[in-house]
């Protein structure tokens, strides 16, 4: 079997290419030791111990942008796309105007023009990237948490995974994160790591124009704390074994 058809991203059917998963079986050759197996997974600890800041709230303020605007979020699987058009009448409830509750409605979620799974774009975003109660983000995080729903099942896979990242390589799943060492095959790319101060506390060291309260060098912690509750949803009975192994290491992590 080819390279590229056993490696892919986990949680979307976007494909890896040729070239990001050689970089990847590369990247896993030669960092064999650093990987610890937990049942299906072989977990990237030195990767999942870098640090980031996700003040998303304050992303707009100081970059002008969001991660969320200006594009097409990762396309969703199967069992997903049946989830968000069953929800697809409560989300859009929620919005303000009624003009684009019935565009919603009448258009749906898919762009037909790209592969299936792939959420269509609405003024230039994410459909679902919306302003609500004053504040622009995401319309499917905002129903979850006014109704109790559970999140993980419902927002898109890759929209809550960053900064980490979950790839099938046909014989184990590689739990990692984006830094620099796996950008060359991580679904983030180096757009992060250049571009916005979450992913480098060196570039934000740097910033002594931007408010010292907005992505305050003090809130930076290991890539893994951002995304544990997904971590426990994904990894079930092995999340506590994950989670003991590096809340370990991490005391060894400078901050």
């Amino acid at each position: 079997m080819r390279r590229q058809q056993r490696y892919r991203y986990v949680g979307t059917p976007d494909p890896m290419t040729q070239k990001e998963a050689y970089q990847c079986e590369k990247y896993m050759k030669k960092n064999l030791d650093s990987l610890v197996r937990a049942g299906e997974y072989l977990v990237d600890v030195p990767a999942l111990l870098s640090l980031f800041h996700l003040d998303c709230w304050n992303c707009r303020a100081v970059h002008g942008e969001t991660c969320c605007e200006g594009g097409q979020p990762y396309a969703v699987q199967k069992q997903q796309m049946s989830i968000l058009e069953e929800e697809l009448a409560l989300v859009a409830a929620q919005l303000g105007e009624e003009k684009e509750r019935t565009h919603w409605m009448e258009y749906g979620i898919w762009d037909i023009a790209q592969p299936p799974g792939t959420i269509r774009m609405r003024h230039g975003n994410c459909l679902f990237y919306q302003e609500l109660d004053g504040r622009r983000g995401c319309a499917i995080h905002a129903y979850a948490e006014r109704t109790g729903k559970e999140l993980f099942p419902l927002k898109p896979f890759s929209c809550q995974l960053y900064p980490l990242d979950l790839i099938d390589t046909g014989d184990a799943i590689l739990l990692t994160a984006v830094t620099p060492d796996t950008s060359s095959f991580s679904r983030w790319g180096t757009d992060y790591l250049e571009h916005f101060y979450c992913a480098s506390k060196e570039r934000r060291q740097q910033a002594d124009h931007v408010n010292a309260e907005l992505f305050s060098l003090d809130g930076y912690r290991p890539a893994y704390e951002w995304n544990m509750p997904l971590l426990r949803y994904l990894l079930k009975e092995h999340a506590e074994q994950i989670e003991a192994l590096l809340a370990e290491r991490s005391v060894n992590v400078p901050c």
